[in-house]
């Protein structure tokens, strides 16, 4: 039978890849050793019925392969240098190498859960919080001082302070007026259960307590003493008469000051430089020392 592709196989199998080299080149001179020391010199032809056919000088010779225990094949006169042991069962297959288990990743960490928004917070509202009993103020020259609420004023020559103002209409720290009661000059405050909201009109709302027919004819942010303030200009009848007046509000902290100026109709252009003058001269104080308080009660009891 001659060789063929199966047959080579079959052989490659057997003798663990070594006739694969001999398949692709003639044999020249090949040699078999047995397990009982025998030695067999010639050339391996086929393969067949489990038995090498091996052609020797001598003839051809069947060998059993359960009988093999090393062939050396060579081939172009050069030994191949490779000796294949025989085995009498059947190549092992390929040992199959267990896969590398994949490097397990570290857990992701759980995202930290984000922080609830701040609640807002509280509106500012005006408080119901009336004035002290009794109010502690002084006058220097033409400096009106609040003792008890630590700002001092510009007071125009010949003005008077009224002691006693109806508080059926306004709530106020100081009113005073020219020597004809034609002018008339109020400041009182308003405290916050927050921030003030100087575009509230709690002021406006205690002027049309003052006032029939209140008008606002302008509307300006500005400053005062380093504080926030807003300034408005209105109309509005007082008994029956047309008057003018000036309104100032200045934040401080959670309070807020009001000024507010009336005058007649007549008199307006002048008083209201009267008006600006009083609110550019307001000012804050810090708390009296005790000398100091010491001094100005002496000097009020003395007057």
């Amino acid at each position: 039978m001659k060789p063929t592709r199966l047959l080579r196989a079959a052989v490659a199998v057997a003798v663990a890849l070594a006739l694969a080299v001999f398949a692709a080149t003639p044999a020249v001179s090949d040699e078999i050793v047995l397990k009982d020391g025998k030695k067999i010199a010639g050339t391996i032809v086929g393969f067949e019925n489990s038995m090498f056919r091996v052609e020797t000088e001598f003839g051809y010779a069947l060998v059993r392969k359960d009988k093999v225990a090393t062939i050396t094949i060579t081939s172009g006169g050069e030994k191949a240098g490779k000796t294949q042991k025989a085995e009498s069962k059947a190549a092992s297959p390929p040992e199959v190498q267990p896969k590398a288990d994949k490097p397990v990743e570290p857990a992701k960490p759980a995202e930290a859960a984000k922080p609830l928004a701040p609640p807002p917070p509280p509106v500012s509202h005006p408080l119901e919080e009336p004035l002290p009993a009794s109010l502690a103020e002084h006058l220097e020259g033409t400096s009106y001082y609040s003792d008890t609420f630590h700002f001092v004023m510009y007071k125009p020559p010949g003005w008077k302070l009224h002691e006693e103002i109806s508080r059926e209409k306004v709530s106020a720290i100081v009113a005073m007026s020219d020597e004809n009661d034609r002018t008339l000059l109020i400041v009182d405050r308003t405290v916050w259960s927050g921030a003030p909201d100087l575009k509230n009109d709690v002021v406006e709302a205690k002027i049309q307590h003052m006032v029939e027919g209140y008008t606002k004819i302008s509307e300006a942010a500005i400053q005062v003493d380093g504080h926030a303030a807003i300034r408005r200009s209105f109309t509005g009848l007082l008994d029956g008469v047309e008057w003018h007046g000036v309104s100032a509000r200045i934040a401080q902290e959670n309070t807020v000051f009001g000024i507010v100026g009336l005058t007649s109709a007549e008199s307006y252009q002048f008083e209201e430089a009267v008006f600006n003058k009083i609110i550019k001269s307001f000012h804050f104080l810090g708390p009296l020392s005790e000398s100091e308080r010491s001094t100005r009660q002496e000097r009020t009891a003395s007057e």
